[in-house]
């Protein structure tokens, strides 16, 4: 869904991303993994990784139309309320 919204490749890490990023983080502030760069060799080297490309933009094409729609018709009301 996030490659579709965007329109960009996403890659998705651990299930787990958010237990594994505070072990991770508390490593490297210890200094048993050096920086962003050493927690993302890690990540990388630990778990099976999955990259997403974009298929169906069309809904979110849809959905952005009539947000900016619902935009403007709203700054419309704010310029002359009734």
């Amino acid at each position: 869904m996030a490659a579709d919204a965007t329109g960009c490749t996403v890659v998705a890490g651990p299930v787990e991303a958010t237990a594994v990023g505070n072990l991770l983080v508390q490593a490297a502030g210890m200094g048993r993994i050096r920086g962003l760069q050493g927690i993302r060799t890690v990540v990388r080297d630990s778990f099976p990784l999955e990259t997403f490309q974009p298929k169906d933009r069309g809904p979110w094409e849809e959905a952005w139309k009539r947000f900016q729609g619902l935009r403007q018709a709203q700054g419309k009301n704010h310029e002359n309320p009734t």
